[in-house]
């Protein structure tokens, strides 16, 4: 589960923004909230949703969380002297030269067989004008197996430093092929070092639909691929379609020039409807239902932009339930989405909200529901936000 994630001189943040999941110990026992397989007692929301303006930033930080997800997998295969991309800072002559800075504190285990315990994640990229994110300036991973963090591994530059957990001795000659531009996990992992390697395999837990800096586009083809080769994910899904689609009984994959191509079956129909003519909602549930339903099934984290694109509001509390459900999500999988429907903030409490603001010419500001003076366990958040009392809602004209 994620615990917070801190994000510097990114996008459209300027300054340092945090946001801190840990639940309060005063807020009652609720199942939207769940406990840390690391720390007992601290409990952290099932599902996170931001809210704000279009461009406000809502969007950056799971850019934030993606591009750094994608920089620790994949930077190894950047040609030498390439520029790292993803991570360009805030626009403004202040912070150009300034590094971007992003630090994750997330459970996790050093191995299969050792106790959960808390890992920070912290990574620095160097910008230079007209040359975005030229180099890693300090990157470290860190772990707090009895309460305080304990280094693992940590860059400064091109010096590196390694715990006694990492299994790598400063004469390694792996240590050479750690280019500037590259992690230092993703470059080990490379060479067959274990430890880079099963953590590299615990990140395919984050499930998104951002690519780059963007939403998938078109991103059916390869869902239809998945369905494909996982019949057990199709079958499951035509399970929920017939529950939550009236009258839709099941999609069938075919094979097709240039990949798979789905039917759909319709009670009192005589014959299959094409995937272009179901509803943009169906379609889209058809592409969001494997990314929520692996980190269900395996732990990890859906970070889903724009999750009330074209589903019903009355589906909503049902993708929810799924996540609450602790037969249904056993390892505690969290959902961190964005959205702009404010009828889903009834569904949420104080604790699971956040909000993006930005005014015109400044940088992104951040802030959670709970940090609004005055605010109590609300029946309706939605009417709150409407209202304006809580701040990050559009101004037009």
């Amino acid at each position: 589960m994620i615990h917070s994630i801190i994000i510097e001189n990114f996008f459209s943040m300027a300054g340092r923004q945090e946001m801190d999941f840990q639940v309060s110990a005063n807020a009652p026992d609720l199942g939207c909230f769940r406990d840390s397989r690391a720390v007992a007692g601290r409990r952290l929301p099932l599902i996170i949703g931001i809210y704000g303006p279009n461009a406000s930033g809502k969007s950056t930080v799971l850019r934030a969380i993606t591009a750094t997800t994608t920089f620790v997998q994949h930077s190894f295969t950047l040609p030498p002297n390439n520029s790292i991309p993803l991570f360009n800072p805030f626009a403004h002559n202040d912070w150009m030269n300034r590094p971007t800075k992003i630090i994750v504190e997330f459970d996790g285990q050093l191995a299969e067989t050792s106790p959960s315990a808390v890992f920070r994640y912290e990574l620095h990229i160097d910008n230079e004008p007209k040359k975005f994110a030229s180099e890693v300036s300090y990157e470290s991973l860190s772990y707090a197996p009895h309460g305080k963090f304990r280094r693992i591994f940590e860059r400064n530059r091109q010096e590196f430093t390694f715990g006694r957990e990492f299994n790598i001795t400063d004469g390694d000659s792996r240590i050479k092929s750690i280019r500037p531009n590259a992690s230092v996990i993703s470059t080990l992992a490379q060479l067959n070092h274990k430890l880079s390697s099963d953590f590299i395999l615990s990140l395919q837990g984050l499930q998104t639909n951002i690519a780059g800096l963007d939403k998938v586009n078109g991103a059916l083809p390869n869902v239809l691929s998945f369905y494909a080769q996982r019949p057990d994910y199709l079958q499951r899904l035509n399970r929920e379609l017939s529950r939550l689609d009236l009258g839709l009984e099941e999609m069938k994959i075919y094979p097709g020039n240039p990949g798979p191509i789905a039917m759909f079956r319709h009670f009192g129909l005589d014959s299959e409807i094409v995937l272009g003519q179901e509803s943009a909602g169906t379609r889209r549930f058809i592409e969001i239902f494997p990314l929520l339903q692996f980190v269900l099934d395996n732990g990890g984290l859906a970070v889903i932009d724009e999750l009330d694109t074209d589903i019903h509001p009355l589906l909503i509390p049902e993708l929810f339930r799924w996540f609450y459900d602790k037969q249904r999500n056993p390892k505690g999988a969290q959902l961190l989405f964005t959205a702009h429907n404010p009828a889903i903030l009834d569904q949420l409490e104080k604790e699971q909200v956040f909000f993006s603001e930005k005014p015109s010419g400044k940088p992104t500001r951040i802030y959670g529901a709970r940090e609004i003076k005055g605010l109590r366990r609300e029946p309706s958040l939605m009417k709150k936000y409407l209202s304006g009392e809580l701040g990050a809602v559009p101004h037009i004209g």
